[in-house]
């Protein structure tokens, strides 16, 4: 496919901007493009030709003169004369950093800071307005830690969640399992009606609250932090923030790997019997509890994150449409029409679920973000680390015995 180049800007920013995004980020069938990783503060600019050939790629990464970007503000990603289909973030790790992809395609932007001293690849896929594709692969170092301990809330002020959203703080920096303690006692949960729940450390940035059981649809949540005077580390708190968000309707899925059905309730009752494939016994789709954590009208999945060269046996590279994301690690329901022959008969994916079109974006506008998808009959264990998993796969007892990380 002809290459066309455009001007892409890549830098960070102090706040989020109050735009309508969808969601959209790497995993283990994630969007990428070419990797062709430029240098941190390369910088081109446009060259005439008798063709009137696109300028070349203008690459700002907002960095300062040692070339690293600050990492406690979020990232955020533009382009010009041309609109963002996809950016996917990635730590050295491969972990991909979740972030928003504004509705008109003109920026993206992490929904948490970046962690201190570290590389991310950044992979930028663009329309220009000719409707030609670009793709651009970028690398990028995050600067040292600030004086100053961030934490980010989520889910969103007002938002309405599903019945197994958690209360999450994510920090901008690594927290010592000493200071743990100290920072557990400057949060807090409050619910009306009362419910019994705990925190659990899930990574050393990351803590989440749950409840003892699902949560009831209505109930009232507030998430409070004031860190202010507290110090974590050679970092000071500095910062108070509340949200509030209410639980949704109870929706519930269940995806057997056995009948390859999805059953799909809400209040308890079917509202819908799917018909999917899942993961293939050589990529299975994770057992267990699965939160919905994000959704896409369309994504680009590339075999090449999971090791599978595209242009060799089981190699892909396509567009899915009306993409429900269940876990970082790359675990979508998505419209897969390729695919409809099996679906309902036997596991042919890379650890997605498909369905057909008409299903998948059924359930697409179906889901809330929280909603809880539960893969049984799979040989593949959950993923206790990924924010899609890290919830209920865990009894109570279990759950407040200790932290994950």
């Amino acid at each position: 496919m002809p290459r066309t180049r455009y001007r892409v800007a890549l830098l960070a920013v102090v706040a989020l901007a109050a735009v309508s995004a969808v969601r959209f980020v790497g995993g283990s069938e994630a969007a990428t493009g070419d990797r062709q990783p430029l240098p941190a503060a390369a910088s081109t600019s446009a060259r005439p030709g008798p063709a009137a050939e696109p300028a070349s790629p203008a690459v700002s990464l907002g960095a300062d003169q040692t070339g690293t970007v600050p990492s406690d503000v979020p990232l955020r990603v533009g382009v010009a004369d041309a609109t963002l289909t996809g950016v996917a973030v990635e730590d050295p790790q491969g972990q991909a950093v979740p972030g928003d992809l504004a509705a008109d395609g003109a920026a993206w932007q992490s929904s948490e800071p970046l962690v201190p001293r570290t590389t991310y690849t950044v992979r930028v896929s663009a329309i220009g307005t000719d409707q030609r594709p670009f793709d651009q692969t970028l690398t990028v170092m995050s600067s040292a830690p600030s004086a100053v301990l961030h934490a980010t809330l989520s889910p969103g002020d007002g938002e309405v969640v599903g019945i197994g959203m958690p209360a999450v703080v994510t920090f901008d920096r690594p927290v010592a399992a000493a200071d743990r303690p100290a920072v557990e006692q400057r949060l807090s949960v409050t619910t009306s009606p009362p419910v019994e729940g705990a925190w659990r450390w899930i990574t050393p940035a990351r803590i989440h609250w749950r409840p003892a059981v699902y949560w009831q649809p209505g109930t009232e949540v507030t998430l409070h932090s004031d860190l202010r005077g507290l110090q974590v580390g050679d970092a000071s708190g500095a910062e108070e923030r509340t949200i509030r968000f209410r639980i949704g309707a109870a929706h519930l899925s269940t995806i057997d790997a056995d009948t390859h059905q999805m059953t799909v309730t809400a209040d308890g009752q079917v509202v819908k019997v799917i018909p999917v494939s899942i993961g293939q016994k050589r990529y299975p789709t994770h057992n267990g509890v699965h939160l919905a954590l994000e959704k896409s009208s369309q994504v680009t999945m590339d075999s090449t994150t999971i090791g599978i060269p595209r242009n060799g046996p089981g190699g892909y590279y396509r567009k899915v449409a009306w993409a429900t994301r269940l876990s970082y690690s790359g675990t979508f329901v998505h419209a897969a029409p390729w695919s409809v022959w099996a679906q309902g008969k036997q596991n042919v994916s890379h650890g997605c679920i498909n369905a057909s079109t008409a299903d998948a974006k059924w359930f697409y506008d179906f889901t809330q973000r929280g909603d809880v998808v539960d893969v049984v009959n799979s040989t593949a264990k959950p993923k206790l680390y990924d924010p899609g998993m890290s919830d209920w796969n865990l009894t109570w007892p279990q759950w407040t015995s200790g932290d994950t990380a």
